[in-house]
């Protein structure tokens, strides 16, 4: 027999429930923590997920101008600049609204970027098309969790 055999079992079940309330203090310190962790990884695959459509839209829109037949135009430069633009209006991802001026030729080389101002004058002095639609504030907390104060998505291809 070990000693708690001997030990009633209203007692026990006393001892039991007075450390209940040290479950109940680590739950209420843990969930704020887990919640801020659950939420800081919702807007940062937002993110990521932004950035991924962005870039996918400009590698797409610059090998678009690999096709182009530099032999079979007069102005080569503007063929493949008014055919990577016509092919950025189609992919560019919906938040971005629309989408104007995004590619330009440089020398012998198509330059296309897309960008997304996370804050007031965040992407200022960087090439590109801007967003057009007013994205807002993401998430309810301020500065947490930190974000970029500017998303940009650049693709370049010689032709």
């Amino acid at each position: 027999m070990n000693a708690y055999s001997r030990i009633p079992l209203a007692v026990l079940h006393r001892k039991v429930g007075k450390e209940g309330g040290a479950v109940a203090l680590e739950f209420l310190i843990l969930f704020p923590f887990v919640i801020c962790l659950i939420y800081a990884a919702s807007v940062y695959g937002i993110l990521f997920s932004w950035q991924v459509r962005m870039q996918i839209a400009v590698d797409r829109s610059t090998a678009s101008v690999m096709r182009l037949d530099r032999s079979a135009t007069d102005s080569p430069k503007e063929e493949a600049e008014a055919l990577a633009n016509g092919s950025i209006q189609e992919l560019a991802p919906d938040f971005m609204g629309t989408v104007t001026d995004a590619c330009v030729v440089d020398g012998e080389m198509v330059v296309c970027s897309l960008n997304v101002s996370m804050k007031d004058g965040g992407c200022t002095g960087k090439g590109g098309a801007a967003a057009t639609n007013e994205l807002g504030k993401l998430g309810f907390f301020g500065g947490f969790p930190p974000m970029p104060d500017c998303l940009q998505a650049t693709a370049k291809v010689a032709y």
